[in-house]
């Protein structure tokens, strides 16, 4: 919380001391004299005589809180304020008392006590002025801050265990999306900030490694994001000689074990001032960062950039008014879900000082390509997670379970974390986790290739990741809450798709998968998983249209190829009318490809019925997997 600022301090005499002990009336007046004069020290050598002489005289002690605020002594301004309105309790000259003790107590957490000075200032102030507001902004604090702590969040929080004793001052803590990779900045005694990292090995933290001698340097970095496999990393280094302002975001990949030289992100997103706190999306094509340029809502605000197709960053936008405000807003941090954004923010109705919040992207069918995001108001994360403290940054696993957070005991600051309870666990979506490698089918070459993950119902692209160059390796997310298509892409191969229904899944606990990429060639069949239907019917669902637009891409880039599409059954029902129906299916995708302009001669619908089942049809997890359509090659 900024600490509201008052010109009271002209030290006009105050004239209603009458009746008061002659001495310390004299020790006053002259008091009063050489505060004019701007001689501090001797007008407090003063008054505190003329309290010596009459501890009832509410002005001295008035002017003695000024005088030891000036000092920066706030215990004793705090008493001599204290002492002077409880001996004139409706003095309108005394109100910068009011606030100021109001002020000072709800830094210190004592709501309801800061509630009653704060409310009696606003009722001697004139509601035009910039004071009464801020007045009423704390009073908007204290009431929220009041329920809050009566509504607390249960939270046990504990030292992250097996890096305690590694840094005495370790912060910002970030993780992949399988919660087994954990990266955070530590700082050394002579103020050298790096990055470090530490691997989960059966469930114990392993010690800290410095994270690549390409990265850490002399200079300071730190303050780092890595996308969900841990592969895209963006930091921010201050002062060093490619940056652009005082500190600047770079970004490194790592390609097999090895990170590639940090390359500054640009113009696009860094500028002549401060720019740190970086937040990468799941997949590292969206980055949010808090800057101080010029032209914000505030002076420290929240922007965002996008990845464009073309590999250039997008002009970094401000996240606008629902998110920032006048004061400063600090440390996104986008969960791997890609809708919940946490950040700290002194702006928002809080606790005090910088507390936590979330939001969440309002529009569900808003495309991460889109460059569009509209805000829902921000949420205040409640009591004991904010304090009167200040919260500066918290990192949630991708399956919402656990929380990170660094905390600073003035002594060192330490890496903790916790479980996150139920009433915050239930406001945002969780996601699941894929991993694999991408081989070729025929060499077993491991191979890059991108990986597409699609909300089927929106037919939206909502993640693009790239499999490793030398390991094949990819991670994806896997949000709650739909059905997703998934799509492994290279050129000259088949597309690969896969289907998962997440619609009403709550529980995560991640998957792992080979995918064995076919060359283009005669003859392959591929089974098309994202072809749906209803029960006995052969028109295709709108789910199913980002499917056949991927048949029809393969046709457009490969013009001299021609295709079977086959339709297959369960055994349920009769030979004959599971033969039409297979028929009728292959039929309505070729009509498809037929209507968008691919030339009939290309293109082969057959139905087989129940004669080809991949599984025995013996319980409806097999006949599901016997429902299908596949392509191949002619």
């Amino acid at each position: 919380m900024r600490k509201i600022q008052f010109l009271f301090f002209c030290f006009i005499a105050i004239t209603s001391a009458f009746g008061q002990n002659a001495k310390a009336k004299d020790f006053y007046d002259k008091a009063i004299k050489l505060s004019n004069e701007r001689k501090y020290e001797d007008a407090l050598q003063l008054i505190l005589k003329s309290i010596d002489k009459d501890s009832t005289f509410a002005e001295s002690h008035f002017k003695a809180a000024q005088l030891f605020e000036m000092k920066q002594n706030q215990l004793k301004a705090f008493y001599h304020y204290q002492k002077a309105i409880s001996i004139k309790p409706s003095e309108v000259l005394f109100n910068q008392a009011n606030i100021y003790l109001g002020s000072r107590l709800f830094k210190n957490g004592e709501y309801q006590k800061a509630k009653k000075y704060l409310d009696q200032a606003s009722k001697n102030l004139n509601p035009s002025t910039p004071v009464f507001k801020q007045v009423l902004r704390q009073l908007e604090n204290c009431d929220f801050a009041i329920k809050a702590v009566g509504n607390p969040s249960i939270i046990f929080p504990k030292v992250v265990a097996g890096i305690e004793n590694f840094a005495a001052y370790s912060y910002f803590p970030v993780l992949t999306a399988d919660s087994k990779t954990l990266f955070f900045t530590a700082r050394s005694d002579s103020g050298d900030e790096n990055l470090f990292v530490s691997d989960l090995m059966n469930n114990k933290w392993q010690l800290p490694k410095s994270i690549s001698k390409n990265i850490n340097t002399p200079d300071n970095e730190g303050t780092c994001t890595v996308s969900a496999d841990g592969r895209i990393l963006v930091f921010t280094a201050c002062d060093g000689p490619k940056s652009l302002g005082s500190c600047d975001l770079f970004v490194t990949k790592k390609i097999g074990e090895e990170w590639s030289k940090p390359e500054n992100l640009g113009s696009n997103i860094n500028s002549n001032a401060w720019e740190s706190q970086p937040a990468l999306s799941a997949d590292g094509r969206i980055l949010y960062f808090a800057s101080d340029r010029n032209g914000g809502v505030g002076k420290k605000d929240i922007y965002v950039s996008y990845l464009e197709d073309s590999n250039v960053w997008t002009l970094a936008k401000n996240l606008g008014k629902t998110i920032n405000t006048i004061y400063d807003e600090v440390s996104p941090f986008i969960h791997a879900n890609g809708t919940t954004l946490f950040f700290a923010s002194e702006g928002h109705v809080g606790l005090g000082g910088y507390d936590l919040f979330f939001t969440e992207i309002e529009d569900s069918k808003t495309n991460n390509f889109y460059h569009q995001s509209v805000w829902r108001k921000p949420e205040n994360l409640g009591f004991p997670i904010n304090n009167a403290s200040d919260q500066i940054a918290m990192f949630i696993s991708s399956d919402g379970k656990n929380a990170y957070y660094s905390y600073d005991d003035k002594k060192q600051t330490k890496l903790y974390q916790f479980e996150v309870p139920d009433d915050l666990f239930k406001r945002f979506k969780k996601v699941d986790y894929l991993k694999g490698t991408i081989q070729d089918a025929v060499s077993k070459k491991l191979i890059a290739a991108s990986v597409e993950l699609y909300d089927l119902k929106t037919n939206i692209l909502i993640e693009k990741v790239f499999s490793d160059s030398q390991t094949g390796e990819f991670t994806a997310v896997l949000p709650n809450g739909s059905q997703f298509g998934l799509y492994i892409n290279k050129e000259r191969y088949f597309f690969k798709s896969l289907t998962f229904d997440y619609t009403a899944k709550s529980e995560n606990s991640g998957k792992n998968v080979n995918i064995l990429l076919e060359p283009i060639r005669t003859n392959v069949i591929e089974t098309l998983n994202n072809l749906f239907f209803d029960s006995g019917k052969a028109d295709l669902k709108p789910e199913s249209d980002v499917e056949l637009n991927k048949i029809l891409m393969l046709l457009k880039n490969n013009s001299t190829i021609k295709i079977e599409i086959s339709g297959h059954t369960d055994d349920v029902g009769s030979d004959q009318t599971n033969q039409i129906l297979s028929q009728k299916r292959a039929n309505s995708v070729i009509d498809f490809l037929k209507q968008k302009g691919i030339e009939t001669n290309r293109l082969v619908a057959l139905g087989y019925g129940e004669s080809k089942p991949i599984l025995p049809n013996l319980n409806e997890e097999n006949r599901r997997f016997n429902r299908r359509i596949e392509m191949k090659i002619l």
